[in-house]
């Protein structure tokens, strides 16, 4: 693992970089004018998780002069996003060259921070962003950005009204109620439902299975036989972290014979598809997803490199879980290979689509269309899991089978916008596209809402600019120094 030091200077440099972002703002923004702001106690945005995708938004949304936007996480001050939690990884997935949304200042951009406090002799050396110098761009980005974050909320529930959306919160305060327009669910790969852990695992002591987003002890797991269904990366960096933490053994199984070898979101990282997936036919978007899951794509090399540095790890290839079994002392796993024997058992199973399990949607979840209801059985049948999608319409809102309106407010800028805006489309490679067609869209909703009252206001407007008629006036002339008379 590449360890970063910052330059010594480091301080003196983030500074000078914050004052040339303050001139780049200035000189890109014109006048700035807020035109919309919270009404009656109604904000214009919410925005629930302050992660990458919820503060590239924010400062999107503040650009385009929407005021008194409020951002909310679940997780304490500072610990928005999964970078202190289940993204056990070292680096990021995604290559360092990384098109980030700027919204015109390159200044708060993540290699322009990075060369700040590491050096550009730093940058040269690294291939992917170090996940703890990412972590520590995102709070000078969100410091920089001057974004206050509500932080340790949660939404309880989303209820429509006849006019705003109301989101029931519970904080270390107690819980009150916060009515919005527009309601932004940028909270991950969560977002659209929960983990997934298989039901063959469901019979298993509780405290014998843990899924790898789960906040796991690692430390408890010294001296313990390890199996790992899944073999995405997720299930390395659990494994590696696991024997670094003196696990006696680690076993990853995968279903497939072989690593996958060709990465299709590498393919996916280019403008033309960012920004005009949209564009695809339900067809195509849906051949498109079908054919992501089929192939899927290649743990990083890193994290092999990492899990593969202990003896005591295998991974096992044509080794699905075709039997789960607690003997009463351990876990016997039957697969085509033999039995495997483990203290505890990890899911590297992703997560599974259900906004029935998300508390804030809990209550609309049963009125918004999935995917499955626009496909035919047969399509349908070709993946199940992806089928229970939710179907948005083309600005990450809700679609209600009913055609009432309310449900379009509430934008999924998450896992689940998969399939309808595309799989970038709220990630580090696609925020480029997909905040800025969100922010863009909040906006000409905003001002159709607005329309008549900003047509009203144009059509009063009566502030003088102060023309004068005639000639531009001179400046006076400058008096003549008075003589001094001679006294000879």
């Amino acid at each position: 693992m590449t360890v970063l030091t910052p330059l010594p200077d480091a301080p003196a440099r983030l500074a000078r970089l914050e004052r040339e972002a303050a001139h780049q703002s200035a000189l890109s923004a014109g006048d700035g004018r807020p035109w919309v702001g919270a009404r009656d106690g109604v904000r214009p945005v919410v925005i629930v998780g302050a992660g990458q995708a919820g503060l590239v938004l924010a400062r999107g949304l503040r650009r385009r002069g929407i005021d008194d936007v409020v951002v909310l996480d679940a997780a304490p001050a500072g610990a928005a996003g999964p970078w202190t939690t289940y993204a056990r990884m070292h680096t990021l997935r995604t290559p360092k060259d990384i098109a980030w949304p700027t919204w015109g200042t390159p200044a708060v951009s993540p290699r322009a921070w990075f060369e700040a406090v590491y050096g550009t002799a730093a940058w040269e050396q690294i291939e992917y962003f170090p996940t703890t110098a990412w972590q520590g761009f995102l709070q000078w980005y969100r410091e920089v950005s001057a974004i206050t974050v509500v932080p340790a909320t949660h939404v309880t529930a989303i209820t429509p009204t006849d006019g705003p959306l109301d989101l029931a919160l519970e904080g270390p305060d107690g819980t009150w109620t916060l009515s919005a327009h527009h309601v932004v669910l940028a909270t991950g790969i969560e977002g659209a439902g929960g983990r997934s852990i298989p039901s063959l695992l469901h019979d298993l002591p509780a405290d014998r299975v843990r899924h790898t987003h789960d906040d796991i002890d690692f430390a408890a797991l010294a001296g313990l036989r390890i199996g790992i269904l899944g073999a995405g990366t997720g299930a390395f960096d659990n494994a590696a972290t696991a024997l670094e933490h003196g696990a006696a053994l680690v076993d990853v199984h995968m279903r497939r014979a072989a690593m996958p070898q060709v990465s299709p979101y590498r393919w996916m990282e280019f403008a033309g598809l960012i920004e005009n997936y949209g564009t695809f036919t339900d067809a195509q978007k849906w051949a498109f997803n079908v054919h992501l899951s089929a192939v899927d794509q290649p743990a990083t090399q890193n994290a092999l490199w990492r899990a593969h540095a202990f003896d005591t790890f295998r991974f096992l290839t044509s080794s699905p879980w075709q039997g789960v079994e607690w003997t009463g002392s351990d876990i016997a796993v039957t697969t085509p290979h033999g039995i495997h024997h483990y203290d505890v058992v990890l899911a590297a199973t992703g997560i599974a689509s259900d906004l029935a399990r998300r508390p804030e949607l809990a209550r609309v979840a049963a009125d918004a269309v999935l995917w499955s209801e626009r496909l035919t059985p047969e399509a349908a049948a070709q993946n199940p899991g992806l089928a229970a999608f939710p179907y948005l319409d083309d600005d990450f809102g809700l679609v209600d089978r009913a055609g009432g309106e309310a449900l379009s407010r509430i934008h999924m800028f998450n896992h689940g916008a998969r399939i309808s805006q595309g799989m970038l489309s709220h990630q580090i490679p696609g925020l480029v596209g997909g905040a800025t067609k969100l922010a863009a869209a909040l906006s000409r909703r905003l001002f159709a809402r607005d329309s008549a009252s900003l047509l009203a206001e144009y059509l009063a407007y009566d502030v003088p600019v102060g023309v004068q008629i005639g000639r531009r006036a001179q400046p006076a002339a400058a008096e003549a120094p008075t003589a001094v008379a001679s006294s000879g």
